[in-house]
């Protein structure tokens, strides 16, 4: 027998619980082993300190206090009136479904407050969607020839859901002729850009305002502000149905496109 084994039996050993085939194994290890024998003497130093401890005597008078506080008790219920069976119920519902009632009102605030949070977002998401079909039945509008040239009023239409925040360029204007031209190849010429400000009056034609980044080659400014004097810029502002005066950044970017052969 290990000593672990032992040492669950060692209590029923003191107390001469066990039995005898078991006594005597034990016996015989705590003769083989001295840390066994002394958590026996151990053991048995603390059952011989328990004895010696004196019992508790109760009062006198528990018994006849005992008694008295029952009859109280007891003449206390014969004088409460009788409860209906609507208090009965209520007192049985009250602590089974005050939990749920509590959690219901939680889930409603909650559901409150998230609809309140949310609700600009969904007038957002409102607002986009009905600028997208306003794009959508423009696009699916019929008498639309994409062989045609885009009229001013074709173009204000397209962008009608941004013209109020940015002017529409004139599709048969100088400066839509030239911002064209940058997209075509150009021999030996490197790419360049530019950012400036104009102010666009009502009829459509704008002046520079500021230049805030200047490109490489002036000759791409210069020729910028040619084309707004030339001809009007942008469409009327009737059109668009924006401030008669407005000021708009504008940025031109010149790309070097070479052919490959692939």
């Amino acid at each position: 027998m290990t000593c672990e084994e032992t040492t669950q039996l060692l209590s029923q050993f003191i107390d001469d619980v066990l039995p005898p085939a078991l006594r005597v194994t034990v016996d015989e290890h705590l003769d083989h082993c001295p840390v066994c024998r002394a958590d026996v003497a151990e053991y048995r130093s603390v059952s011989r300190s328990l004895r010696q401890l004196s019992r508790p005597v109760p009062p006198s008078d528990l018994a006849a206090s005992i008694n008295a506080a029952l009859l109280i008790e007891a003449a206390a219920r014969r004088q409460s009136p009788e409860r209906s069976w609507a208090e009965r119920l209520s007192l049985w519902l009250e602590p089974r479904l005050m939990p749920y009632g509590v959690g219901s009102f939680a889930s409603v605030v909650l559901f409150g407050a998230m609809f309140v949070a949310l609700s600009p977002h969904f007038m957002a998401l409102q607002q986009a969607s009905r600028q997208l079909s306003t794009v959508l039945v423009f696009r699916s509008s019929p008498g639309y020839d994409l062989n045609q040239p885009v009229s001013s009023e074709d173009f204000s239409n397209r962008r009608a859901p941004f013209a109020e925040q940015s002017p529409s360029l004139n599709p048969g204007g100088a400066l839509a002729a030239l911002t064209s031209s940058y997209a075509h190849p150009h021999t030996n010429q490197e790419g360049d850009d530019m950012i400036v400000v104009a102010d666009v009056f009502s009829n459509g034609s704008a002046s520079l305002a500021d230049v805030v980044q200047a490109p490489r080659d002036r000759r791409m400014l210069a020729d910028f502000e040619v084309a707004l004097r030339q001809s009007a810029a942008f469409v009327p502002a009737s059109l668009d149905r924006r401030p008669d005066t407005m000021r708009v950044v504008f940025t031109v970017q010149k790309v070097d496109v070479r052919e490959r052969s692939f």
